[in-house]
């Protein structure tokens, strides 16, 4: 496969004019100027590496909560939509006997081939979470972290599960070495901490902040939280729903501002609801009501989760903070494949893996490539 007369946006620069070739999975080559060789004219498109969100509930109908073989595969298909080529599917919080249920069918869907963008495997939310920063969880299936019950479900999960979203001060170090020593990513969020907190979760080895700003302590003179943390620490890759409804235009600028590119993983967030009419939706076993982009719990306002898709989250970020292009792909795919220890994909080289998107100059996707097979095209 050739894909040609585009602006190819490697990791140290942009190609205003080439073309790449692709065999089998891989890129074979990235070429500047033009060729005669018969391929997919972009027309001078830009060719991205492919996005990876690393924390999707669901869409299109389909989360976690409500997947088997077949729904996980709507989703995966429909996911390519936005220029999503690698996905982690995360969860809410349930009960024991839920997720006993939900990461069985699950561990059944892994064992399949991906219709559309590939899952990589779970983003564990809940139930080890603050029940002051609880968000969108049901309170009452709460939990302090659990290290027997984090054992059992990533066994029946078949080892799928990647990342934990816990709140570390719920616990005495002892989950996050688990983590650490299990190539599960731990991820601080839904916490009430202090940010002086932070320093011996830090130490151990915890370099990932869930949704930052979002279900956690905030920013306080006398009283600082995570998201004050995450900002602080230098080499702490914070994920960021920059929908333009979870975080205010000027958060999302200071964040950039201070964390940079290289420490910044664009996410969505968003539910089943994604992508269906306005109207009444379940996130885990709470009412949510659909508005536009908006999801909110019916019980009290509370934002639960998100409708935006991954491709309108970077274009509102781009556009919020005027970003580079090499930097935009940092954002999308790259740091995140990085945190993941994803060494055959996240951006576009020699030898990687042929995950790529092409998007028109209002960086809408016209065409996903998914490991050298085009999984979506407008």
């Amino acid at each position: 496969m050739i894909i040609k007369n585009g602006k190819i946006v490697t990791p140290k620069k942009v190609i205003e004019n080439g073309y790449i070739e692709i065999i089998d999975s891989k890129i074979f080559s990235i070429n500047e100027g033009s060729t005669n060789l018969e391929g997919i004219d972009v027309n001078g498109a830009w060719i991205m590496p492919g996005f990876i969100d690393a924390h999707v509930h669901g869409g299109y109908g389909v989360d976690f909560e409500t997947g088997n073989k077949e729904r996980f595969n709507v989703f995966s298909k429909n996911v390519a939509k936005e220029g999503v080529t690698k996905y982690y599917q995360a969860t809410v919080t349930n009960s024991e006997k839920d997720n006993n249920k939900y990461l069985t069918e699950f561990n059944e869907f892994m064992k399949t081939k991906n219709k559309g963008a590939k899952c990589l495997g779970i983003h564990m939310e809940g139930p080890f979470i603050s029940k002051e920063k609880k968000g969108a969880h049901d309170q009452k299936l709460l939990i302090a972290p659990n290290i027997e019950l984090a054992k059992k479900w990533n066994y029946i999960s078949g080892n799928n599960i990647k990342i934990i979203t816990f709140a570390s001060d719920l616990q005495d170090g002892s989950f996050t070495k688990y983590c650490i020593n299990n190539d599960i990513l731990p991820s601080v969020g839904h916490s009430n901490m202090e940010a002086k907190e932070f320093e011996k979760d830090y130490l151990l080895g915890i370099k990932h902040v869930c949704h930052i700003f979002n279900g956690m302590s905030g920013v306080d003179q006398r009283k600082p939280g995570l998201a004050t943390a995450a900002l602080n620490y230098s080499d702490v890759l914070v994920e960021v729903i920059s929908d333009g409804i979870h975080i205010n235009n000027e958060i999302l600028k200071l964040i950039y501002k201070i964390k940079g590119p290289e420490q910044i993983c664009i996410i969505t967030d968003s539910m089943n609801a994604k992508g269906l009419d306005d109207g009444k939706y379940k996130i885990g076993n709470l009412e949510v009501i659909k508005k536009g982009m908006t999801v909110k719990l019916t019980s009290n306002g509370v934002l639960a989760g998100a409708a935006a898709t991954f491709d309108h989250n970077v274009r509102y970020y781009k556009k919020t903070c005027n970003i580079e292009m090499i930097d935009l792909a940092k954002m999308t795919s790259s740091n995140i494949a990085k945190q993941m220890k994803l060494k055959d994909t996240g951006s576009i080289e020699v030898n990687k893996l042929a995950d790529i998107v092409v998007l028109d100059n209002e960086l809408k996707v016209l065409l996903t490539i998914g490991e050298g097979q085009i999984i979506y095209k407008k």
